[in-house]
């Protein structure tokens, strides 16, 4: 498969999505993909709580031992979801509504997303989707028992400040391409 901008399709089939075949597949696709060389992901068409949200209900446990407390490891970690998998054992946000497979990106993976986010919102818009604001997302990575880092999609910043069970920013789900 090649690199690019993809409509993932309700039964799963991939078709590159080159601006005029969006019309015909606006009801049925499910994801916009992308891919670029072994990395691809899909994003989910609309973000997953219609609220800017807090990421968790409670701040975790000092003994995991997934926390990435310094930006070279975060921006390392593509594993959104296993960390979602924690998020979801300390008490994810009731709010946030993740479908079969879903999971909330990792630095890495929402980084990625971040680079084509004027390509990925064309053919968001294209089917009907919502497009990834320029505000700030919570990622999956997890700085320490209290804080996760969020990225602003605007200019890329990423930070790891946010406490997770008291700030609140957007969440986009995405799943494996």
């Amino acid at each position: 498969m090649k690199d690019g901008i993809y409509l993932i399709e309700k039964n799963g089939n991939k078709v590159l999505f080159t601006g005029k075949n969006s019309e015909k597949k606006r009801n049925e696709c499910r994801y916009v993909g992308l891919k670029l060389g072994s990395k691809a992901i899909c994003v989910a068409l609309h973000d997953a709580s219609t609220d800017c949200v807090s990421l968790t209900t409670y701040e975790g446990h000092t003994d995991y031992d997934g926390y990435k407390g310094n930006y070279l490891d975060a921006t390392a970690d593509w594993d959104g979801a296993k960390n979602t998998g924690h998020l979801k054992l300390i008490g994810l946000n009731p709010k946030i509504h993740l479908k079969d497979g879903e999971y909330i990106p990792s630095v890495g993976e929402l980084k990625f997303i971040h680079l084509f986010r004027k390509q990925i919102n064309e053919a968001l818009k294209a089917v009907g989707g919502e497009p990834i604001t320029v505000g700030w997302y919570w990622t999956s990575t997890e700085y320490n028992s209290f804080v996760a880092w969020g990225l602003g999609l605007g200019d890329g910043g990423l930070y790891g400040w946010s406490v997770k069970a008291a700030f609140s920013v957007h969440v986009r789900a995405v799943s494996a391409f």
